[in-house]
């Protein structure tokens, strides 16, 4: 009676995945696909490039193309590729398993995480032009240097004729937590073992989003961490995302980069 239940809660899984995702290639008909259930929500791309394939194969079509350090919600497994849902166009489609960690994956240490993992060199400023930041004010308050970090990405967004970013009070509150949890559990990583991914972390802090994204840095100054995310694609992306509109900030001290910064983003 058991499996006879199981085997219909099957078909019912199935005919709602050709209901949500009727256009997709791993669902057409003769394709016999074994969907392996997964324990995690999350992965990151590692290679430079990885296509996003309507099916499971390298001979589906590519519907989507992701860059390093991209971060996407897995849905399920088929064989050695992985379903995967991109909250940032909207796509589900298939991605190679060889090219592409899931979230237990890159918090064993199996793969880089997007953010430098040392610190880069400072532009000019001495790491004393970047106090500790305030632990006293409210969570909506920026304190000067969140502010300084916000208007120098705001400054980079509007030579692209962008609008700024808002800083958001909710989200300026989990920003700060994720950088302090760095620092204090001695990571570096998008990761955490406290909250899980980024995507885990707001949504356990009651933040609702259409999209989502994170930087994290470790740097001796504001301008330095600013300076290496416009110089790494992932990082400039994130910024330069136009779909983006309200964003949360911490900045924690490290004893081993100076600082660590955080910067979330979010699509309401």
């Amino acid at each position: 009676m058991k499996k006879r239940i199981l085997a219909v809660l099957m078909i019912c899984i199935m005919t709602i995945g050709l209901m949500v995702f009727p256009g997709i290639g791993l669902f057409k008909a003769g394709a016999a696909q074994t969907f392996e259930r997964v324990e995690f929500i999350n992965g990151v791309v590692i290679a430079d490039r990885l296509n996003l394939r309507s099916g499971p194969s390298t001979e589906h079509e590519i519907i989507g193309k992701f860059t390093k350090n991209k971060w996407l919600n897995v849905l399920a497994k088929i064989g050695d590729w992985y379903v995967v849902f991109d909250p940032d166009s909207g796509k589900v489609g298939c991605v190679s398993a060889a090219y592409f960690k899931t979230a237990p994956e890159v918090n064993q240490g199996k793969t880089s995480t997007p953010a430098p993992s040392k610190p880069s060199t400072p532009a000019s400023p001495s790491p004393a032009a970047t106090p500790v930041p305030s632990t006293d004010k409210q969570e909506g308050d920026l304190s000067p240097d969140e502010k300084k970090l916000l208007d120098l990405i705001n400054a980079e967004r509007a030579k692209s004729n962008l609008s700024p970013l808002i800083a958001d009070p909710e989200l300026m509150k989990v920003a700060r937590i994720k950088a302090n949890d760095m620092t204090k559990n001695n990571y570096f990583s998008h990761y955490s073992p406290t909250y899980g991914s980024p995507f885990d972390m707001m949504r356990q802090f009651g933040i609702t989003f259409k999209a989502a994204a994170e930087n994290i840095a470790g740097n001796s100054t504001i301008e330095g961490a600013v300076s290496s995310w416009m110089k790494s694609e992932g990082h400039r992306s994130n910024i330069m995302n136009s779909n983006y509109n309200y964003t949360g900030i911490g900045i924690s001290k490290s004893n081993k980069y100076g600082y660590v910064f955080v910067q979330m983003f979010i699509r309401k």
